[in-house]
């Protein structure tokens, strides 16, 4: 076969893909657009007259009542993610002895994400994720310049001068895409499986030069286009000039080889250029192709992450806070403002005016200080009509349903203390994480672990200098993985506290709690215990010629014992013989002597035993205690890997 080469073929694959992106935007719009728009309405507390259910209403509230679940439940996830400072941590594979690397790559990248605004990011999806039932965010990778200013020694001179230098380096950032910006391939239930996925926003028009300018994008003339611009999250959407405004749509997923600038070498037979590549196209106003090339990650993954707040089984799009309050604070509204028109009339009656009593061409307005001119009686020409006082039972019925919000979006108090002890906050935190547990699983799982992943990859392909990595066998885990560490710290404290200190197990566990510990200097400590736990050879040979020297006294009182006794019993039965059987008293003190010592003889064998077990011990206790520290640490890491 032939060297092939295809060029990018733009125009069929401009059609092959926006055909697509548009029956899928259709599907999202037409199935869900609708109902964000509601969500986000009533979160922001907007009336719109779909509101109004009769031509009478005049009060225009939005009870709070859904937004603070909102809030409530953002506010949560927050505490239960970064509450605890350290909201990520990176574990070393088991076997692997240099565990250095992970820890300075798990250090920096924490700092480079928390100072690229990552917090704030996720902060944002957790918003999304509970009004929209679906958090997004997109891992940004692009190449920064910084002007940093650095001293120079002057030539010929001690001195220095400061003068400025450009540093570049690659920036990883995390942003949240509102799902308005996020098409998906429509049969797919997540980003992975899915034939593509889409981020389509608008920007200013120099974005784009500027982005040919560098070479991202290929130079495109799209000045003829007119295009409305629809932007912002409000559902009335603002219109912007065409011309100041470009649509961009960023697709990541699969298209077909053909359609893509690709070489194939001549050995490869099995060449197909129907078969489907990942790639990146970037389009503009949804026909002009300003970027098309195979996926440019050593992963070849998609920069896109998502989580469900609820999930919906077998959807992409999930079930948010303000979809399971939705009903009830429909009714609640209407419900409340019933009861204020209701009370503006009670305060506030009509009045019924007997016209022929009235001056003609008056106009009649009641209102304080006010003087009525009457012919006649102003009782019988003016009159008020009464309908009534509000029904009381209307409140029950309003707390019933703001009872009812809150018991549908977990946002019910569970009676935590409000005192600032530490057993109050880690109650509030256990509430807290018990209450929103599947959505912090479903973000942590899908979410979070996957991020740190993409994140760490793009740093070690493209800041090699910072990330020298060349070990890719790391287990990212998160909050929950954490909480189950401090956990079993505490266990093992507890566990700690009831073994006697000269047990060898008091050293592996006080070993192990310092090993996993979060310390400032927990590497010196460490050293500091191993070295400690060390035999002293000096003391141990002392010992072990002290226990020799007990078993030498030992053997040789058994000896002396055992030598009294057969003489003794030697001598009973020599007196015995001569005195014949009459000294019956005698011969029974002499065999109470004998007994009296065998038994002292017994009594010396077993602390011989003793003496000897301890001997033993002390020659292998130090291997045990090798032994048992080994065990332990591979225990602890193997429940470590366990899924959180």
């Amino acid at each position: 076969m032939a060297n092939y080469e295809s060029e990018t073929d733009y125009r069929a694959l401009s059609q092959w893909l926006s055909g697509r992106l548009e029956s899928w935007r259709n599907h999202r719009d037409n199935n869900y657009l609708d109902q964000w728009d509601e969500y986000y309405r009533l979160w922001r507390g907007m009336w719109t007259v779909e509101d109004q259910n009769r031509r009478s209403e005049k009060s225009k509230i939005i009870t709070p009542a859904l937004q603070q679940a909102v809030e409530a439940s953002v506010a949560e996830l927050e505490e239960a993610t970064f509450g605890r400072g350290k909201w990520f941590d990176i574990q070393d594979d088991t076997l692997d002895q240099n565990k250095q690397d992970i820890e300075y790559i798990r250090n920096l990248l924490q700092e480079d994400l928390e100072g690229a605004g990552c917090k704030d990011a996720l902060c944002e999806v957790f918003l999304n994720g509970a009004v929209y039932g679906t958090g997004i965010a997109k891992i940004i990778t692009e190449e920064k310049t910084e002007r940093r200013p650095v001293e120079v020694p002057v030539e010929g001179t001690l001195t220095t001068s400061r003068q400025i230098e450009n540093y570049s380096s690659v920036d990883v950032r995390v942003e949240a895409v509102s799902p308005k910006e996020f098409i998906i391939d429509p049969s797919a239930n997540s980003i992975n499986e899915a034939l593509g996925v889409a981020h389509e926003v608008y920007k200013p028009r120099y974005v784009l030069s500027e982005g040919m300018d560098k070479g991202i994008y290929r130079e495109v003339d799209i000045a003829g286009d007119t295009d409305v611009v629809q932007v912002g999250y409000d559902p009335e959407y603002i219109s912007k000039d065409a011309s100041d405004q470009i649509k961009i749509c960023e697709y990541w997923g699969k298209v077909p080889r053909k359609f893509l600038n690709s070489k194939v070498d001549e050995d490869d037979f099995e060449y197909d250029e129907d078969e489907l590549v990942e790639a990146v196209v970037t389009l503009a106003n949804g026909s002009h192709i300003l970027r098309a090339e195979e996926n440019p990650f050593m992963m070849v993954d998609r920069p896109f992450v998502s989580y469900q707040h609820d999930i919906v089984p077998n959807k992409f799009w999930g079930r948010g806070v303000c979809e399971k309050g939705y009903n009830p604070q429909k009714a609640l509204d209407a419900e409340m403002r019933a009861r204020i028109d209701s009370l503006a009339l009670t305060t506030t009656p009509m009045v019924a005016a007997d016209a022929t009593r009235l001056p003609r061409g008056i106009k009649l307005e009641v209102r304080p200080g006010k003087t009525i001119l009457t012919n006649g009686d102003p009782r019988q020409a003016i009159m008020p009509l009464t309908l009534g006082q509000t029904d009381q039972h209307t409140y029950n019925q309003v707390a019933s349903l703001q009872n009812m919000i809150q018991m549908g979006t977990g946002s019910a108090d569970m009676g935590v203390p409000d005192r600032a002890t530490s057993s109050g906050m880690s109650m509030i935190q256990s509430a807290s994480i018990k209450r929103q547990k599947r959505t912090l699983m479903n973000f942590q799982n899908t979410f979070l672990i996957p991020m740190i992943n993409k994140s760490m990859w793009r740093k070690i392909q493209f800041d090699v200098d910072r990330y020298p990595v060349t070990d890719y066998k790391f287990v990212p885990y998160s909050t929950m993985g954490i909480m189950a560490k401090e956990l079993e710290m505490q266990q093992m404290v507890q566990m700690l506290q009831s073994i006697p200190k000269d047990s060898p197990a008091f050293n592996v566990l006080l070993l192990a709690i310092f090993q996993n510990s979060s310390i400032h200097n927990r590497d010196q400590v460490v050293q500091s215990l191993m070295q400690g736990f060390q035999p002293n050879p000096e003391q141990q040979q002392m010992q072990q010629m002290a226990q020799e020297l007990q078993i030498q006294q030992l053997q040789a009182d058994i000896q002396k014992t055992l030598a009294e006794a057969q003489e003794e019993q030697a001598r009973a039965m020599k007196h015995q013989a001569d005195a014949g059987s009459s000294q019956p008293q005698n011969e029974l003190d002499v065999q109470e002597r004998i007994m009296g010592l065998q038994k002292k003889m017994m009594e010396l064998e077993k602390m011989k035993a003793d003496i000897e077990k301890q001997y033993s011990e002390t020659a292998r206790n130090i291997p045990e205690v090798e032994h048992l520290k080994s065990e332990t640490a591979l225990n602890y890491a193997n429940a470590l890997r366990r899924p959180n």
